[in-house]
């Protein structure tokens, strides 16, 4: 019995996977009819132009977690109020405490690449500062 209902399983997640496909499909054939709608608009009006030298804008998908900006703020509030160096997992353990969020490994990994991410631009702008403890885990502190 467990074994039809791995498989059920299975078989369940597969159509929904294939469903996905066909929809991704679906939106490709869209968007690639109005690129091309798009490139014979940009020959009608210049015939000469190069439509090879127009390159693809890179598209960011925002984090369902934080609004703009919060990830930043939350994440200066929790070292200000650490008054220590912290590691990239304790500042995220803290922003999934603050948000009410629950911590699986999944989303606990989604949120500390963010706060990585954070934490990069803040220490590009000097105002963190990362710290080598020596036992091989990097910390950062507010400058």
């Amino acid at each position: 019995m467990a074994e039809s209902l791995v498989v059920s399983g299975l078989v369940s997640k597969r159509a929904e996977v294939a469903g996905q496909i066909a929809s991704y499909k679906t939106e490709i054939t869209r968007l690639q009819d109005a690129l091309s709608h798009l490139d014979g608009s940009i020959k009608l009006f210049s015939p000469e132009y190069n439509l090879r030298t127009i390159k693809a804008k890179r598209t960011n998908k925002r984090n369902q977690y934080f609004v703009k900006g919060e990830a930043q703020r939350m994440t200066l509030d929790v070292m200000r109020e650490a008054g220590k160096p912290l590691n990239s997992l304790e500042i995220t353990a803290q922003l999934l405490e603050r948000k009410g969020i629950e911590a699986t490994a999944a989303i606990t990994a989604r949120i500390q690449k963010n706060v990585f991410a954070v934490i990069h631009r803040l220490e590009a702008r000097h105002i963190v500062r990362q710290i080598d403890n020596g036992a091989g885990v990097m910390t950062w502190e507010i400058v």
